[in-house]
């Protein structure tokens, strides 16, 4: 193998070690318990924490919400206070007969990119969230 071919495998592995440890990630972790007992009002809270590596991330956009099977209208999630990377909303009110309750959450933001920013989102689940009687 020629020295010439050897610089260009060791120039091409270099680039992709680069690509790989520059790579942009997210990642949404679903905090609500799994299953949570029957309340009179049939209002449940929804939690999350979504993190981001994404240098050029335009913070205030980040709009996450949750999709619920079933319903009509999503959920907007809104950061709680003192931390900037946790969400949470209120789904309902469930009906009464509601006991498994299917939902996803959704991260929508905006990045800087040239010429205008650009728009990206996440998508993670199906949950489920078990109403106990």
């Amino acid at each position: 193998m020629g020295s010439h071919t050897y610089k260009l495998r060791s120039a091409a592995l270099g680039l992709a070690v680069l690509l790989l440890a520059g790579c942009i990630t997210s990642g949404i972790t679903n905090l609500t318990p799994t299953r949570v007992p029957r309340n009179t009002t049939g209002i449940y809270r929804v939690e999350m924490i979504w993190d981001s590596n994404q240098q050029a991330l335009r913070p205030e956009t980040i709009q996450p919400e949750v999709q619920v099977t079933g319903h009509t209208n999503a959920y907007l999630m809104k950061r709680t206070q003192l931390l900037t990377n946790r969400w949470e909303t209120l789904i309902g009110p469930l009906r009464s007969d509601e006991t498994n309750v299917f939902y996803r959450i959704k991260v929508n933001w905006k990045y800087n990119a040239i010429p205008v920013p650009r728009s990206d989102s996440q998508i993670d689940g199906p949950f489920r969230l078990r109403i106990l009687d």
